[in-house]
C-alpha cells in the first residue's frame, strides 16, 4: 500500500514539473522553438484591465487540456502589458506589440514560427470551453 502512494505522488509530481510555463522573453522563446521544432504561442494581455484577458488565462489557459496541448506544440510567451518604469521593459513591449499586435487588441494569441514568421492569430475570447478554444487555434492554418 505505501509503495503504491508513493508511487503515486511521484507520478503526479512529474507530471505537475513536465507542465510548460509561460515565459515572457520572446527571443529565448524561438530558441527553443528552433531546437523543439515547436512554434511559439504568443499572448497579448493588459490582466488588470482586461475581463476578456483573465477569464480566457484562468478557463482556457490554465486548463489541463491546453497544458496537454501545448506542451507538445507550442513555446509558450505571454506579453503582459502592465505600467512599467523600467524604460528597457517599455521599449521592448513597444517592439513586440508592433511587430505582432499592430492593431492592439486583447487578448490576442499570435501562432509564429520558429522563423519569427507570423501563422495565424486567434482574437476575443467569447466564453468557450478549453477545447472549443482550442479549434480555434487548431483552425489556424499550421
Amino acid at each position: 500500500m505505501k509503495s503504491s502512494v508513493f508511487t503515486f505522488v511521484l507520478c503526479t509530481m512529474a507530471l505537475h514539473c513536465s507542465a510548460q510555463e509561460w515565459s515572457n522573453n520572446l527571443n529565448e522563446a524561438f530558441r527553443e522553438a528552433t531546437a523543439t521544432n515547436k512554434k511559439v504561442l504568443l499572448f497579448f494581455s493588459t490582466d488588470d484591465n482586461c475581463d476578456r484577458c483573465q477569464k480566457l488565462d484562468k478557463n482556457v489557459l490554465q486548463s489541463p487540456e491546453f497544458k496537454d496541448f501545448a506542451k507538445d506544440n507550442y513555446i509558450l510567451v505571454k506579453q503582459d502589458f502592465q505600467p512599467t518604469d523600467d524604460p528597457a521593459q517599455l521599449e521592448q513591449n513597444l517592439l513586440v506589440v508592433e511587430k505582432y499586435n499592430k492593431d492592439g487588441f486583447f487578448p490576442l494569441l499570435v501562432i509564429i514560427n520558429k522563423n519569427a514568421k507570423v501563422i495565424g492569430q486567434v482574437g476575443a475570447y467569447n466564453n468557450e470551453t478549453p477545447n472549443q478554444y482550442l479549434d480555434r487555434l487548431l483552425s489556424v492554418k499550421h
